[in-house]
């Protein structure tokens, strides 16, 4: 159930939205001389449910298909379930894949650095920066290569995960540090 509800996101926050709405909508129109707490209480839920035809009533006419018109682009532009993360053939497991696909951005990242080092894209100065980035990159590479090989031999790979975990951040930080200092250095 839990899969399937998140699978389908999008749908759950439009059943919950309505629940509310209608809840909402169900409670009592304050009386013209009852309290000013409940009143404004009153107009801020139904505010903040979205429904404006209750909360101005009359006020606004012809605001029910204007609000139609205001959601029809925001429901075409959503898909019907949530994207799924498809595992790569010969992964142990969804870590292990995604873990493999920031290495393989990395190492398009840094080739593509080098590429532009070569090429003189970039100033000299990065020449360092790039070799930081390939030396993370191989730590973090080390580290998913150690934490494949605890995992396969159904060894307790917690604390090979955290590692690798940290390293993948420390050189994606690395990474989008190089694209920064080389567009302020461009500008």
């Amino acid at each position: 159930m839990m899969n399937f509800l998140l699978q389908h996101q999008f749908w759950v926050a439009v059943v919950l939205y309505w629940v509310f709405s209608a809840a909402i909508s169900a409670m009592p129109v304050p009386e013209a001389n009852g309290s000013l707490g409940y009143t404004w209480l009153y107009r801020f839920l139904h505010t903040t449910a979205g429904n404006l035809t209750t909360a101005f009533g009359s006020r606004i006419p012809g605001i029910k298909p204007f609000i139609l018109l205001l959601l029809l682009p925001i429901v075409f532009a959503t898909s019907a379930c949530g994207a799924h993360y498809q595992v790569h053939p010969g992964a142990l497991n969804q870590a292990d894949s995604v873990a493999y696909d920031t290495l393989l951005v990395a190492e398009a990242s840094i080739q593509q650095a080098e590429a532009d080092y070569q090429s003189g894209q970039v100033s000299p100065e990065a020449k360092d920066q790039i070799n930081n980035l390939v030396r993370l990159y191989n730590v973090a590479r080390t580290a998913w290569i150690t934490y494949r090989e605890a995992a396969a031999a159904n060894a307790p790979a917690d604390s090979y995960f955290q590692q690798l975990n940290q390293n993948l951040i420390d050189l994606t930080n690395a990474i989008k540090d190089f694209a920064t200092n080389e567009k302020e250095v461009q500008q």
